[in-house]
């Protein structure tokens, strides 16, 4: 049986680019990998459609979807751009009988830094099969057993990293969140988040396209995968809006959305300042300067307001122990970030807070000028010579 290679063959950029790119050896070898033999023509396609590098293998009444690497690796996503437009393409194709793979083309560069090595488990969890991997790269790659892998490898590779701060995943007790930004290339990325979570998701996904400048949502192509997966919701939230700040079910589940990404994007991945706790379901990002406060601020106008109540500055995480302990004014921390208790409390519950306190000072990287504001605007509050340092 004769397969049927099909293929644009300008890129993008460059008029027969793929034609250029796509030998007769190349070709071969997609083939006998994917079909286990050697026989195939090629049918040219001249559409302008965008579908970015890929091109399809059908053979014995099954659709071949392989998405192509760059020839030649500058940065991180140089080489992945196509691989969320694969996914959308395959996606829409409504006939079962398909697959997804990945090719690696000759390259330049390196397409196996610790970014594309979690985008590849991130791949073969989405179900995108790696073709010639073992050609350039000796370890096995492998998926995501679960959210809490996938959100623990993340939270390493961006700490090391901090470049790579574009996506965020997180979990509350019902809830899945991904934080998908909407602009330049880390919207590509959000795509391949969100089918993979889709995967190994045990409770509902809520995906907050976080927007700035004019790109307000994802791309329509990547909704529509989304809701063929139908355990994703999207919700548009902005970093940066003209709003007030009430207490509506939307409005509370926006800001938050924004409050949050940037208190990851700031601080890292959720783990009380205090306990040192990382259970994610149980870790809540706590306001410095309360949106109670912010609102009743009198000398500012709705959007600072809503600029001061979701700034990442504005806030630690703290787990649910320690946020109402924090929101009840029993803990404190002085402008230097020194961790105080409340005077005057009975001895037996003065004991139990102490001894919970794993961190008795907040990093030095949370003490921004900006956050010490904060603080000073909620310390204005109390007395903190009611207080004593743990």
């Amino acid at each position: 049986m004769t397969a049927i290679i099909s293929y644009r063959t300008n890129t993008q950029k460059i008029p027969l680019g793929f034609k250029r790119v796509l030998s007769p050896e190349i070709l071969k070898d997609i083939c006998v990998r994917i079909t286990g033999q050697t026989d195939y023509v090629i049918e040219e396609q001249t559409d302008s459609y965008n579908k970015g590098r890929l091109l399809t293998v059908q053979y014995n009444g099954i659709t071949n979807y392989v998405s192509l690497s760059e020839t030649k690796i500058d940065g991180r996503n140089s080489s992945l751009q196509s691989v969320p437009t694969a996914l959308n393409v395959f996606y829409s194709d409504s006939n079962p009988n398909k697959q997804l793979w990945y090719y690696f083309l000759p390259y330049t560069g390196n397409p196996f830094t610790e970014y594309h090595l979690v985008y590849y488990r991130l791949m073969e969890t989405a179900g995108i099969k790696f073709l010639n991997i073992n050609n350039y790269y000796s370890l096995p790659i492998l998926p995501y057993g679960s959210v809490d892998e996938l959100i623990k490898e993340r939270s390493d590779n961006q700490s090391s990293n901090r470049s790579n701060n574009s996506s965020f995943v997180s979990k509350t007790a019902d809830r899945i969140q991904l934080y998908a930004k909407t602009y330049g290339a880390n919207k590509y990325e959000s795509t391949v988040f969100g089918v993979a979570l889709s995967k190994i998701a045990d409770r509902p996904i809520d995906v907050f396209a976080v927007s700035e400048q004019d790109l307000t949502n994802l791309p329509a192509s990547s909704l529509r995968t989304f809701d063929t997966l139908g355990n994703l919701s999207v919700y548009t939230t902005s970093l940066k809006l003209n709003r007030t700040i009430s207490e509506g079910d939307e409005s509370l589940r926006l800001r938050s959305a924004a409050y949050n990404y940037n208190l990851l994007n700031r601080i890292g991945m959720k783990k009380c300042a205090i306990c040192g706790c990382e259970i994610p379901e149980i870790i809540q990002g706590a306001h410095i300067w309360g949106v109670s406060e912010i609102r009743n601020f009198e000398s500012i106008n709705d959007e600072q307001k809503y600029a001061h109540a979701i700034s990442g500055h504005n806030g630690i995480w703290l787990c649910q122990n320690h946020h109402k302990l924090f929101d009840s004014a029993f803990l404190a921390f002085d402008i230097e970030g020194r961790c105080l208790v409340r005077r005057g409390i009975p001895h037996e519950h003065e004991e139990f807070i102490q001894g919970s306190i794993v961190n008795n000072h907040l990093s030095t990287s949370i003490l921004s000028d900006d956050f010490k504001f904060y603080l000073s605007q909620r310390n204005q509050e109390i007395d903190l010579h009611s207080y004593i340092a743990v």
